[in-house]
């Protein structure tokens, strides 16, 4: 009896520590990415005079709305984490001028079979690689593949691996922790490599939903 007593404690504080963990791990995450979002929005009213702020503001608005509600959240629908991700990725574009040095490729396929997810899951790998692939001085590139089909997620990511971001303490510092929020909510259930090849940074997510 008291074998079992203590079994079942044992098994309480695991959960209550994973639960910790994850809520600890969203809290790094969040205020990381809405204050990336910010600078965007600063960075691109003192660039470009006549960029559409409004519009800049609008795409914020419903990332720091998606950012604040689902986080509370252990699970949120496919549907509003895609939404989110395209936000994201329309203010990226917005403030990024035509450049012939930078090039941005992004495609997002999914059958339309409803599924949960992770809120904020996949935004570090995809705001990682605008945050440290990008340059106006130099080439550089991010290409993103983002398919979903029978609730099987393959997220795939490039972009330059720049020295100029090389250097940089902190440099990809969300990767380690969607690892191990991956490693708390997911085990067994997707693999992960990410590192750098040559001059090409890479992340490869599959993810059973």
């Amino acid at each position: 009896m008291y074998v079992w007593q203590n079994r079942k404690r044992e098994e309480s504080l695991e959960k209550q520590q994973r639960e910790v963990e994850i809520q600890s791990l969203k809290a790094q995450l969040n205020p990381h990415f809405l204050f990336n979002s910010l600078n965007t929005i600063y960075s691109s009213a003192l660039t470009e005079k006549d960029t559409p702020t409004a519009q800049l503001v609008q795409q914020l608005s419903g990332i720091l709305r998606h950012s604040v509600d689902e986080i509370r959240h252990e699970k949120t629908s496919l549907e509003k984490e895609l939404a989110f991700i395209e936000k994201y990725l329309a203010l990226q574009r917005a403030r990024l001028p035509q450049h012939p040095h930078v090039s941005i490729s992004t495609s997002i396929h999914w059958d339309q079979e409803p599924a949960d997810i992770a809120p904020l899951l996949l935004i570090p790998f995809i705001e990682n690689a605008f945050q440290y692939g990008i340059s106006l001085d130099q080439p550089s590139f991010v290409a993103i593949h983002l398919e979903i089909e029978d609730k099987k997620l393959h997220l795939h990511v490039e972009n330059s691996f720049l020295t100029i971001h090389s250097h940089q303490k902190g440099t990809g510092t969300g990767l380690p922790n969607v690892q191990k929020r991956l490693a708390l909510l997911y085990a067994h259930q997707h693999t992960l490599r990410f590192g750098s090849e040559g001059s090409t940074f890479l992340v490869d997510l599959t993810l059973q939903l």
